[in-house]
């Protein structure tokens, strides 16, 4: 029965807080001004175009990479052994192609 005392005790003071915390807040927010219009235009750094060429240009090279993995893999497979340098190349090609994916639509979102 002791906590029932307890929680009455904690309940009162924070109705005790919550009141006087809006009445010293209230006035504040009465009288606030308006917030400054701010506004920023960014700007491309020099060179951006340039780094985005050459990211282009890296891009093509990797996928072009990848598709070569992918029929790396397929002439070896059609022994119909799996050796593990096949293994190694389309485990290569799926982890490019995902890295290349995923990390090509976030450096875009940057541009």
């Amino acid at each position: 029965m002791k906590t029932r005392g307890v929680l009455k005790s904690i309940y009162a003071i924070y109705a005790i807080s919550a009141t006087i915390s809006t009445v010293l807040v209230s006035p504040l927010v009465a009288n606030a001004a308006a917030p400054p219009n701010i506004s920023i235009t960014p700007q491309p750094f020099t060179g951006s175009s340039a780094l985005v060429q050459f990211l282009n240009y890296a891009t093509y090279a990797a996928w072009l990479f990848v598709a070569g993995l992918i029929v790396y893999a397929a002439f070896e497979m059609r022994e119909g052994a799996v050796s593990p340098g096949v293994k190694k190349a389309l485990g290569g090609a799926i982890a490019a192609a995902f890295l290349l994916t995923f990390g090509w639509a976030i450096i875009s979102g940057v541009f």
